[in-house]
């Protein structure tokens, strides 16, 4: 399925673990308003990307229960986010295969973003990463890690956060995302392992969990071979960008 499928039939439900990088399945429903909340010190490193602010609503009792914003990730993220992805992925998430693709790179410009409770309290993190479908292949993405507070698992911010990240994607011209992850849940988002058979991860996966989503026609076309790192390399330490 491809994005113009994914703008019609995505509904907004469940995120699964991408490749084990998101503990719990958000089921909530999420309905987007401009403006809820105001946000300060946003890092946006391409065109600046506006805050998303959204209300979460309870699926067993259909009542607003949080509010959150989706906004640019910024330097004085780090500390948090790293401590979530702790939290929701555990000690093992640096040893996954995609982690070597994210190593020592910084993200795709203006495609890292956070998702913010009404308190300022970073609850969501999701990145897009720079790589190329083989040698001298295609440009495209790599979507993760992706991962939301333990206790707001239903809330929704998983799901808001993954449809935030695919618009920004394509605002920004990129051909395609791929990610590891589980068909029946990301379906949902228009991506398949229908283009991904030649293509192979730098470790261990499994091939079925291989999924991508075209945002261009064609983008995909005649991809084959193992992914590669394409992105910004970090120079020294860069202490707003920990992969």
């Amino acid at each position: 399925m491809d994005l113009a499928n994914f703008i019609i039939n995505s509904g907004v439900g469940g995120i699964s673990p991408l490749e084990g990088e998101m503990a719990g399945r958000p089921e909530g429903v999420g309905s987007t308003e401009l403006d809820l909340l105001r946000q300060k010190d946003v890092g946006a490193s391409r065109a600046a990307t506006p805050s998303v602010a959204c209300r979460d609503i309870s699926p067993s009792r259909g009542e607003i229960a949080r509010a959150f914003a989706i906004v640019a990730e910024s330097v004085i993220d780090t500390a948090a986010r790293e401590a979530l992805l702790d939290r929701a992925m555990g000690p093992k998430r640096r040893k996954k295969s995609s982690e070597k693709l994210r190593r020592g790179r910084r993200p795709s410009e203006g495609l890292a973003f956070v998702a913010r409770d009404a308190s300022g309290a970073v609850v969501g993190t999701v990145r897009l990463w720079d790589v190329r479908l083989g040698e001298g292949g295609p440009a495209a993405l790599l979507l993760g890690p992706l991962a939301v507070e333990l206790g707001l698992k239903s809330g929704g911010i998983g799901s808001a956060l993954m449809r935030h990240a695919i618009a920004e994607a394509a605002r920004l011209g990129h051909g395609a995302i791929l990610l590891v992850g589980d068909a029946p849940y990301y379906g949902r988002f228009g991506f398949s392992a229908d283009r991904t058979g030649a293509l192979a991860m730098p470790g261990p996966y499994e091939r079925h969990r291989l999924l991508a989503l075209q945002l261009k026609d064609g983008a995909l076309d005649g991809a084959r071979g193992t992914i590669k790192a394409a992105g910004r390399k970090i120079k020294g330490q860069a202490p707003g960008f920990v992969a």
